[in-house]
């Protein structure tokens, strides 16, 4: 059994709608070849290190899938060259069994609720934001203090100096 990556890269102008549609055009053309997928991710619209095709940005995919032959890797990568809205792709073979990560999107939502639960437990967050501006400004006039005395300490060098 061998275990490969696709990384490709599809049109930043396209709707969430088509880009659903894209994954799932790829899906049943790998699933073709009798492939088992493993993860199928979006990860998000990033800025590209170069313009593609006048784009700056690109919306990124992850498709990990394993296979007991390797010879439908050069159809998949020529019907990949031909769609249109996959702008560049990049296919490699792993080493290992690639884990199975849950949807990027279900993680940011895990995340989320427990942002919301974290900041139910403050009670007056406007408390933490005054105490903090108390030390700043305590520490801010510290400052100013050490400042005015090395000032009149240079200011004495400079009068012996020129005595």
């Amino acid at each position: 059994m061998r275990y490969y990556e696709l990384l490709y890269i599809v049109n930043p102008n396209l709707e969430d709608d088509r880009v659903k549609t894209i994954i799932d055009e790829i899906d049943k053309e790998i699933n073709k070849y009798k492939v088992s997928i493993i993860n199928h991710n979006l990860w998000e619209k990033k800025r590209l290190a170069y313009p593609i095709n006048k784009n700056k940005y690109g919306i990124y995919l992850l498709l990990q899938f394993s296979a007991e032959k390797f010879d439908f890797l050069k159809e998949f990568e020529r019907f990949l060259i031909l769609d249109k809205s996959v702008i560049r792709h990049q296919l490699v073979r792993l080493d290992e069994k690639p884990a199975k990560v849950e949807n990027i999107e279900s993680v940011v939502a895990k995340m989320d609720s427990l942002e919301d639960e974290s900041s139910e437990i403050t009670d007056d967050p406007q408390a933490d934001i005054l105490e903090i501006e108390d030390t700043e400004s305590t520490e801010s006039t510290v400052v100013a203090e050490n400042f005015d005395v090395e000032k009149s300490e240079s200011e004495e060098e400079i009068k012996k100096g020129d005595k």
